[in-house]
């Protein structure tokens, strides 16, 4: 017998899956590898066709870190606290150019600098590769962000489903190097990567766009032969021992969505650890809602409440000062 969710998905959003399901699309990491990749790369291009960008007051490119990405400053002027963003896509597909539209609301709508990561991704490069790529640029970005026309006392991180799961670790291995971060905000956090995925097929929920045999899949892409490690942290942020002494917390999370659990435990554990947290509830929203913006005026009000509650947060962080005399901003990339 399927249980029926508290609440329904959104009806713009039941109408997307429907047409999938009506098309009879492949699950998200079906076929190889760069199959998949090429798949979510024309759905997303599709899309981005008949919406415009979000509008920031620069872009370029970040060639200069160890880890490539893409640097987005806000058209306000500053202090601005400094975002290093973490991209989904079960640490397989995604991209930093793929999730421009999200960075750039990120920009825009938390009025801070945000550097979006282009970590590796498995299976051509297994665990530990993207946590180990999120630690070394979250250090870079801790070394540089006035440079980037941030705020060196505000640098938080963020992140999105595999993402949120990069921004936690690099939390947590921050502090632990005696360097933490100023905040963090986590969007469908997948946090336990040894996760039993038979419990959810057993509750007989439907899960669009994320279902537990496709949390099989990242597991097996990711973790490769290092499976034995999956039960540890890292790369699981909600086995670690000890969660305090961490960042403020804004977690966010869906209701039609398998990652719901991960999300709620690792707000039980934070507070009970003495980090504050805000928690947002999107019931009605399914796993990958934070990009659907566009497609559906549910999900931007979903995206829009995390994005003031993490604003707020950000905004409330003691200040390192303003840019030094003689800063100029950089000029708007044209692309």
């Amino acid at each position: 017998m399927t249980a029926a969710p508290a609440v329904p998905l959104d009806a713009d959003l039941a109408r997307i899956v429907a047409a999938l399901r009506a098309q009879d699309a492949p699950p998200p990491f079906a076929g190889s590898a760069p199959e998949a990749r090429r798949r979510m790369t024309r759905a997303i291009l599709a899309a981005r066709e008949r919406h415009g960008l979000p509008e920031v007051g620069a872009v370029r490119d970040l060639t200069e870190a160890p880890v490539p990405g893409r640097v987005y400053r806000p058209a306000t002027s500053g202090p601005h606290a400094t975002v290093v963003f973490f991209h989904g896509g079960g640490f397989v597909l995604g991209s930093v150019e793929l999730m421009d539209d999200i960075a750039r609301k990120l920009c825009r709508d938390l009025d801070a600098v945000v550097v979006s990561v282009d970590y590796r991704l498995a299976p051509e490069h297994p665990y530990p590769a993207a946590h180990d790529d999120a630690l070394a640029a979250t250090r870079w970005v801790q070394a540089h962000a006035r440079e980037l026309g941030g705020d060196p006392a505000r640098v938080a991180v963020a992140g999105e489903s595999a993402g949120a799961n990069l921004a936690a670790s690099a939390a947590l291995l921050c502090r632990d190097a005696g360097q933490p971060l100023a905040a963090q905000l986590l969007v469908v956090p997948g946090l336990d990567m040894a996760r039993d995925t038979r419990s959810l097929d057993a509750d007989g929920r439907d899960y669009p766009m994320l279902s537990p045999a496709d949390l099989r899949d990242i597991a097996r892409l990711y973790m490769g032969d290092r499976t034995g490690e999956a039960a540890g942290f890292p790369p699981s942020p909600l086995r670690a021992t000890d969660l305090g002494r961490l960042p403020p917390a804004v977690i966010a999370v869906a209701g039609h969505d398998p990652l719901q659990g991960e999300g709620l435990a690792y707000a039980d554990r934070l507070r009970g650890a003495g980090v504050p947290v805000t928690l947002l509830r999107h019931d009605d929203m399914f796993h990958p809602f934070l990009g659907f913006f566009e497609a559906s005026a549910a999900a931007r009000r979903a995206n829009d409440e995390l994005c003031r509650a993490f604003r707020a947060c950000l905004a409330s962080l003691p200040q390192a000062g303003a840019m030094p005399p003689g800063h100029i901003a950089p000029q708007e990339d044209p692309r």
